[in-house]
């Protein structure tokens, strides 16, 4: 079996990471996988908007959730299926220790950090159209994901300047309840 995407990214940091942390980002091929989640959406119009190009999620509380992930040789596909929208996304590695996904018209890059067992995931880069984004309009991203026993926990946070924040969702994925799609 090849080596996985967050591994190659990661290295020997990589083996610091919680056990759940660490099976997600291990399992190869097409999965899914429950959860459940909460979602802060957009607080103003303009906020709304740019969400909605975005494709990300709306408003929900405490909500079933799911995440499916499709393997393959050049990277991950994520699909995350919220309530009313599912918001898809394609990770691979960009660089040396950088982990790339591209979300609509936008390419992030991430240094990915293990911090006490827990995986965070710092913006680094960003072009929106292949275009590259100005440093000081980067959105202040919050992304940390942990793991307690067969729990996958994640808590994602955007906020874009004067527009305030993009979305946050919180949740958590239960791993004793994977399926193979493929």
């Amino acid at each position: 079996m090849a080596e996985s995407l967050y591994r190659r990214v990661l290295g020997a940091r990589f083996d610091t990471l919680d056990p759940a942390v660490q099976h997600l980002h291990s399992r190869g091929g097409h999965w899914h996988c429950p959860g459940r989640c909460t979602v802060e959406p957009a607080p103003g119009r303009i906020g709304r908007m740019l969400a909605g190009a975005l494709g990300l999620p709306r408003a929900a509380v405490d909500a079933e959730f799911r995440f499916e992930l499709c393997v393959d040789a050049e990277g991950e596909t994520w699909i995350r299926h919220f309530p009313h929208r599912a918001m898809r996304s394609r990770q691979f590695a960009e660089g040396p220790g950088l982990l790339g996904e591209c979300l609509g018209p936008a390419r992030f890059a991430f240094r990915p950090e293990a911090d006490g067992g827990a995986l965070n995931l710092n913006l680094v880069d960003l072009r929106v159209f292949g275009l590259p984004w100005p440093r000081r309009l980067f959105p202040r991203v919050h992304a940390r994901e942990r793991g307690e026993g067969a729990r996958f926990h994640f808590d994602i946070d955007v906020h874009l300047g004067p527009l305030g924040r993009l979305v946050a969702y919180r949740g958590h994925l239960d791993l004793d309840r994977i399926e193979v799609i493929a």
